[in-house]
């Protein structure tokens, strides 16, 4: 099915001049909540989802180099799910950078070269809900592609100091190669995604109901919840953050709200720390998110759509 007929369910009129295109990387089975950072973007119809990208998450199993692939497929299950058919799904790199000047190839890769050098007059974001690995190795084969992008990074630890964090533990020199380019870059650090929580109890009532959808995305949420694999402590057994989704909202939500700051991009250290770069470009760092309005409006999308 279409992507157009799903949200069609939600028989509402939005203006059309507002819609923007954006790109999804995501390391979609690393765990439970990129799959509703993903469902989130197809849901809203302000997005022109022009395709979405797996991702490996190579430093939690080093050298295996099978991360994206099972990204990929769970990508596949999703949309799947989902009923959507008509959104590019495509595979990643599936390794780390070896330096910053690597540049290797992939289909997410040069799809993220092509739809920033396509003639569209709409901005195009990219929704990094991972390693920034693609993106980066996209920049090193193409800067001009940077020119033509704006990156909505989840990832890095809390301003000023940084500290070590997942997604940026992925591939720091990636990170490197995007904080040191000429893209436009807003990054949202763990301090703030870590804010979008919820409980097994809230989904269970307001997710569960909609749909296969619905179904697949709290079964796939429950199963994590259940296995031995602890994600430096953002949960307890009854709770949930929805780390990804904080990207829906910074592109949705109102710019003077003052919810972000903007400084000069730091170099980041082996360690993960920010160092203080002179020659940095600015960059917007988010300080808050809403996160009532992004959950009620992923909730709400859901159940317009599969209910």
């Amino acid at each position: 099915m279409r992507r157009e007929e799903i949200l069609g369910r939600m028989g509402m009129a939005l203006p059309v001049h507002k819609q923007v295109r954006v790109i999804v990387t995501s390391d979609v089975s690393n765990e439970a909540d990129d799959p509703f950072a993903i469902a989130h973007h197809l849901l809203t119809p302000l997005f022109d989802v022009r395709g979405i990208i797996a991702g490996h998450y190579e430093s939690k199993a080093p050298g295996s180099c099978e991360t994206m692939e099972r990204s990929y497929q769970a990508l596949l299950e999703l949309l799947k799910e989902m009923e959507i058919d008509d959104v590019p799904a495509l595979r990643g790199c599936i390794a780390p950078l070896r330096d910053e000047k690597d540049a290797p190839d992939s289909e997410g890769v040069e799809f993220l070269i092509e739809e920033a050098l396509r003639q569209d007059e709409r901005p195009l974001y990219v929704a990094a809900q991972g390693t920034l690995t693609d993106v980066a190795a996209a920049l090193n084969r193409c800067p001009e592609a940077g020119e033509h992008m704006t990156v909505v990074w989840i990832g890095g630890g809390p301003y000023p100091q940084g500290c070590g964090e997942f997604n940026l533990m992925q591939d720091i020199a990636a990170a490197r190669v995007v904080f040191a380019s000429g893209t436009g870059l807003w990054q949202i650090p763990v301090n703030v995604y870590g804010r979008a929580e919820t409980t097994m109890a809230e989904l269970a009532l307001r997710v569960r109901p909609c749909g296969t959808a619905g179904r697949y995305l709290y079964r796939q949420l429950e199963e994590y919840n259940l296995s031995t694999d602890e994600p430096g402590g953002l949960r307890k057994g009854e709770n949930w953050t929805l780390g990804d989704s904080p990207a829906v909202a910074a592109l949705l939500q109102n710019e003077w709200r003052g919810n972000f700051h903007m400084e000069k991009a730091p170099y980041i250290d082996d360690r993960m720390n920010y160092l203080p770069d002179p020659d940095g470009k600015q960059i917007r760092v988010y300080d808050s998110i809403d996160v009532r309005m992004l959950l009620e409006d992923l909730f709400s999308k859901l159940a317009l759509c599969y209910r």
